[in-house]
């Protein structure tokens, strides 16, 4: 697999996180959560964009490494 088929993966599946992210934050709507539920889904939406993060800055050092290998061919 080359850099940038990897780095379009890592983006993929970041967006699959972005997706569970809006899930998390319909639930918050939800006027029927106690506060500990409330406080779980916002701990955990808190984890997810970290994932999130960490997957884009992943994408984006796999696509500069291509750019690099591009360069010096």
């Amino acid at each position: 697999m080359n850099y940038l088929e990897w780095a379009q993966e890592y983006r993929e599946n970041a967006s699959r996180v972005q997706a569970v992210i809006e899930k998390k934050k319909a639930l918050l709507n939800d006027r029927n959560l106690t506060a500990d539920m409330r406080k779980q889904i916002s701990d955990a939406i808190i984890s997810y964009r970290v994932i999130y993060r960490e997957l884009l800055k992943t994408a984006e050092l796999l696509s500069s490494r291509a750019q690099e290998h591009s360069d010096a061919a």
